[in-house]
């Protein structure tokens, strides 16, 4: 038997989506679901109605609010983790200009670095312009401050400080990793990833729910904001490639 399959028999790499196919979907696409999702979890109630159900009126707070493992897994520890990832993507890709190895995975690694980087930056930003407060922080939930009727301020003294959430930002900030094993053509990582992501973003945002410090819409913006910046940086490695490599007519012999 030969030693190795003919060349026509090698399956082909799985082809770059076109950039049009991965701005609809990717960029425009699933942002759009993320916020209309936030938006009508805000605009039902149901932000509220788990509020309410996890608030204690004899205790006239949320019982796990002071909780000392969820304040420091939870609160303390967890914002490390996007700048942790983002400082040793950094060093893989100055890395890569000394180790001829790592030189495949420069795009990536700058792509997650700015990712994870400039994402608690802006989400840090942000926070400071808008007036949805924690829930702890509603008079009408042992708090002081009434429920805010107007979305944007520009005065920081109005803003709530919780909108977006910077500790489920930190978790989906590993959502890059989906858009990593994709830029790599390795389906297995990019799909794992994506399970990671999506784990790593709804356990933190479920501590901090549970402890009255944001409310579900706030955390699933966070989740918004995270995939558009991860989907942008990696346009040039996954959408990108089409447009460099264009498919090449075959030829009939």
């Amino acid at each position: 038997m030969p030693s190795s399959l003919p060349r026509s028999a090698v399956p082909p790499a799985p082809p770059a989506p076109t950039p049009a196919c991965y701005l609809l979907t990717h960029v425009a696409g699933v942002t759009l679901l993320l916020a209309c999702l936030a938006w009508w979890v805000q605009a039902s109630g149901l932000d509220m109605r788990i509020a309410r159900g996890l608030f204690d009126p004899l205790l006239d707070d949320f019982p796990l609010h002071g909780s000392r493992w969820l304040e420091l897994l939870g609160h303390r520890l967890v914002l490390a983790l996007p700048v942790s990832v983002g400082l040793a993507a950094v060093g893989v890709a100055a890395g890569s200009y000394r180790i001829a190895a790592w030189r495949r995975w420069r795009g990536v690694a700058l792509a997650v670095a700015a990712t994870c980087l400039s994402g608690q930056l802006l989400i840090t930003q942000l926070k400071h312009h808008t007036m949805l407060p924690r829930p702890y922080d509603l008079e009408t939930l042992g708090g002081y401050t009434p429920y805010p009727v107007d979305w944007w301020t520009w005065a920081r003294a109005r803003a709530g400080g919780a909108l977006p959430s910077g500790h489920a930002g930190a978790g989906y900030a590993l959502l890059t990793l989906y858009f990593a094993g994709w830029a790599l053509g390795r389906p297995a990582w990019r799909w794992s990833g994506l399970a990671i992501g999506v784990a790593a973003g709804a356990g933190f945002s479920a501590v901090r729910i549970l402890q009255g410090a944001h409310f579900l819409s706030q955390t699933i913006w966070s989740a918004a904001l995270m995939w558009l910046l991860a989907a942008m940086f990696f346009y040039p490695l996954i959408a990108g490639r089409a447009v460099e490599f264009p498919p090449r007519a075959h030829r009939v012999s």
